[in-house]
């Protein structure tokens, strides 16, 4: 039962074999596609059960959790080896999947569900924005020409919107690095916490554009902070379980209920990555990382699912899994582990940068 007890995060931990990240990432990476099968099959959101419980959509936690699990993982990477070795991982790790995906995806639906003839698909600007814009991480691209024109949501993949976000948040710790801001940590932590308390107190709708951006900062920077304090931060299913249903018990008009949730989650997922049994912990460090892979291809499988006939959601999520696991392995094996090879020669951590 030692499991059980509160304690705090050890370099142990840190290893690969020490954690079950891997397990976390594939569970929510397949976490979105739940609230995926109900908008796809229904036509509009918010209609998956999960709303019920949480008020909002579980693909939306699920998204949260991702990015602060990733904030943890990269400032770690960031504080060893520095900033341009962190951000040549970071772009090794995302773009060539998703560069493939971005050729793989439209040709493959060409060809298989295409109305429209080769020479007009292929130079339809519809096509070139879905390609460019989402390769180049502007976003904001979602159609191709005669592509699913007939489902009640047309886009090709609606999940691409995050990683754009996601790049940013990486970009903003990597400046955030070169100016020697994040060490020492309590100096980074202020700075941090004022942002935060800036977030939290200025009305979420105030400038619309910015409602995403501001949930998805604050959810990478909470695993930020949680890296920087690892030695101090302790963790305990007791707490984690208490705090989730706390949040979760708060009003729905609340003004900080959905903070309070994203904190209470992250702390729970954390705990989640440390403090499992050792036998699972063994099992995530033996797994293929396909998570990612799931990510960026489940949208256009569910709607492929649903092209096919799967058209209730739970039927919709079978399917959509069934075809998605194959090609995040395909993506994995082929593209995103190949290419984290290239990365080696610049992983040697540097021993000035270690210290917090």
């Amino acid at each position: 039962m030692n499991w059980l007890r509160a304690r705090t995060i050890t370099a142990a931990d840190l290893r690969h074999d020490g954690n079950c990240f891997t397990v976390l990432r594939w569970i929510l990476a397949s976490t979105v596609m739940i609230s995926h099968a109900w908008d796809l099959t229904q036509g509009v959101g918010f209609l998956d059960p999960t709303v019920a419980i949480l008020t909002f959509p579980v693909s939306r936690l699920a998204v949260w959790l991702f990015f602060t699990l990733s904030g943890f993982l990269v400032a770690g990477s960031l504080v060893k080896r520095g900033v341009p070795a962190f951000l040549q991982a970071r772009a090794l790790r995302l773009l060539p999947g998703l560069w493939v995906m971005l050729i793989v995806v439209p040709l493959g639906l060409q060809l298989a569900f295409g109305t429209r003839p080769w020479a007009e698909f292929l130079s339809a600007g519809d096509t070139w924005r879905f390609v460019l814009r989402n390769g180049a991480l502007i976003g904001n691209a979602h159609v191709l020409p005669g592509i699913f024109t007939f489902l009640p949501n047309p886009a090709i993949n609606g999940s691409l919107w995050t990683i754009p976000h996601e790049v940013r948040c990486y970009l903003a710790l990597a400046l955030i690095g070169g100016l020697g801001l994040l060490l020492p940590r309590w100096r980074f932590s202020l700075i941090i916490l004022a942002g935060m308390l800036v977030h939290l107190a200025l009305p979420e709708h105030l400038v619309p554009v910015l409602f995403d951006v501001r949930r998805l900062t604050f959810a990478f920077f909470l695993g930020v902070l949680a890296w920087l304090w690892r030695d101090h931060l302790r963790l305990s299913w007791l707490a984690a379980i208490a705090g989730v249903a706390g949040a979760m018990l708060l009003p729905g008009e609340f003004l900080l209920k959905v903070p309070a949730m994203q904190i209470s989650f992250a702390y729970l997922a954390l705990v989640a990555a440390f403090r499992v049994p050792q036998v699972i912990k063994a099992f995530s460090a033996r797994i293929p990382d396909y998570s990612y892979g799931i990510y960026i291809y489940a949208f256009p499988m569910q709607q492929i699912a649903l092209t096919l006939g799967a058209d209730m959601p739970l039927i919709n999520l079978a399917w959509g899994y069934a075809l998605t696991v194959p090609a995040a392995a395909l993506s994995w094996h082929l593209v995103e582990k190949p290419a984290l090879r290239w990365k080696s020669a610049a992983m040697a951590p540097s021993p000035s940068k270690v210290s917090v």
